[in-house]
C-alpha cells in the first residue's frame, strides 16, 4: 500500500508546483496592472488573466488541501465517535466527495460543449474552455485524491486525523 502514498506524494508535488506558478502569475499580472495604471496606460487583459490564474490556484489548492488533509472541517461530533465508526465515516465522506467531483466533471463537460468557440473579452485567442479545462482538471484531481484518502483509511488503517482545534 506504499503505492498509494507514493502516488499521493507525486500528485501533491506536481499540483503544488503548478499552483505556485499560477499564484506567481496572479502577482505578476496584478503588478503589471498597477505599474501600467500609474504611468497612465490601461491594459485590460492583465486583470482578466489575474482572475483566470486565481481560479486555477483555487481549484489546485483544493487538491493540495485534500492530499494534506487540511480542508476546513467541522468535526466536534466526529472526534467523539469510536475509531472504527470514525474511520468508516471518513471513508464514506471521501467516496461521496469523489462522486460529487464526477458530477462536477459531467457538468463541466456540458458547459465546455456549450462554450466552444467563445473567447475571452480582452484577448481573442484565449478560449474560455481553457479555464473550464483547468477547473475540470482540478475536479478530477480532487476526486482522485479523495479516493486515495478513502483507500488509506479503509485499507491501510492510516492514523485518523486529529481534531482540527487540537
Amino acid at each position: 500500500m506504499n503505492t498509494i502514498l507514493k502516488i499521493r506524494a507525486i500528485i501533491e508535488r506536481i499540483v503544488l508546483g503548478i499552483a505556485a506558478m499560477m499564484l506567481c502569475l496572479v502577482a505578476v499580472f496584478i503588478g503589471m496592472q498597477i505599474f501600467f495604471r500609474t504611468i497612465g496606460i490601461g491594459i485590460d487583459w492583465t486583470e482578466e488573466f489575474a482572475r483566470f490564474s486565481f481560479v486555477g490556484v483555487t481549484f489546485l489548492g483544493s487538491v493540495i488541501a485534500i492530499t494534506l488533509n487540511k480542508h476546513i472541517v467541522i468535526d466536534f461530533l466526529a472526534v467523539k465517535l469510536p475509531d472504527i465508526v470514525r474511520r468508516c465515516l471518513l471513508v464514506v465522506i471521501h467516496i461521496t466527495m469523489s462522486g460529487f467531483m464526477v458530477v462536477c466533471i459531467y457538468g463541466l463537460s456540458i458547459i465546455m460543449r456549450a462554450a466552444r468557440g467563445v473567447s475571452s473579452n480582452t484577448v481573442m485567442w484565449f478560449q474560455m474552455n481553457y479555464i473550464f479545462a483547468v477547473v475540470m482538471a482540478g475536479c478530477f484531481l480532487m476526486g482522485f485524491a479523495s479516493l486515495l484518502r478513502a483507500l488509506e483509511y479503509a485499507v491501510m488503517k492510516k492514523d485518523l486525523p486529529p481534531a482540527q482545534g487540537a
